[in-house]
């Protein structure tokens, strides 16, 4: 099968874990889910998988409406067509050096979500939908950096948004029933995802730094 058929999904999927187990957005999902289990009569598995929802909604919503619009406009689309493979090799070697902290983006945070109560199934709901658009720098560099680039470049504004929303979704699911089947050591958890999450971060860094190296031959230098 096409590698470049297959990349684009399984990188939108892997985006969305590797995105849901960084630092910030972890402790953002596992505050929120304390939260649900707190402050709601119904079972927090229940509230884990609301509040996965609102947040893969936003993602898909957001992405739905910028590349809609923007493969809708000819001259972008043309631009696309003709560049867009180029342009994705240069943002994954960026993306992988960024998640390597060669540079860093500071500051991104749209909406202080501490600023909101929420009640029940549907509070979970809305409660996903304002954490999502409470981006951190690396949920951000991430989603905008790679999942809409992504997503323009293969015409694809719901699958793959979709993809990534269930990526960041499975991690809270897990979490969910830990809290669920009384697993109170909420602290335990970020340390067992922490001995992994840098591994895995640099890997992705890997292979996102390769596979824009591959592309960039391929595309640009026209070697491969």
């Amino acid at each position: 099968m096409n590698f470049e058929f297959i990349f684009p999904i399984f990188t939108a999927f892997w985006v969305g874990i590797i995105t849901s187990i960084s630092p910030c957005p972890l402790a953002t999902n596992i505050s929120a889910l304390s939260y649900i289990s707190k402050h709601s009569k119904f079972s927090v598995l229940l509230n884990g998988f609301m509040y996965s929802l609102g947040r893969s909604f936003t993602y898909v919503i957001i992405a739905f409406l910028l590349v809609k619009s923007l493969i809708s406009a000819p001259s972008f689309s043309f631009f696309i067509q003709k560049y867009g493979n180029q342009l994705i090799s240069i943002l994954l070697i960026l993306a992988g050096m960024y998640m390597l902290d060669m540079f860093s983006i500071n500051g991104i945070n749209l909406i202080n979500a501490s600023k909101f109560k929420f009640s029940g199934v549907f509070g979970s709901f809305l409660m996903g939908i304002v954490f999502a658009l409470a981006f951190c720098p690396i949920s951000a560099a991430l989603y905008f950096g790679t999942v809409i680039p992504l997503s323009i470049n293969n015409s694809s504004p719901f699958i793959i948004p979709f993809l990534y929303g269930l990526g960041t979704a499975i991690p809270i699911i897990i979490i969910a029933i830990l809290i669920e089947f009384g697993f109170k050591k909420i602290s335990l958890i970020t340390k067992f995802i922490g001995r992994f999450e840098k591994k895995l971060n640099n890997l992705t860094a890997y292979v996102f730094i390769i596979s824009g190296i591959y592309l960039a031959l391929k595309h640009i230098f026209e070697i491969i």
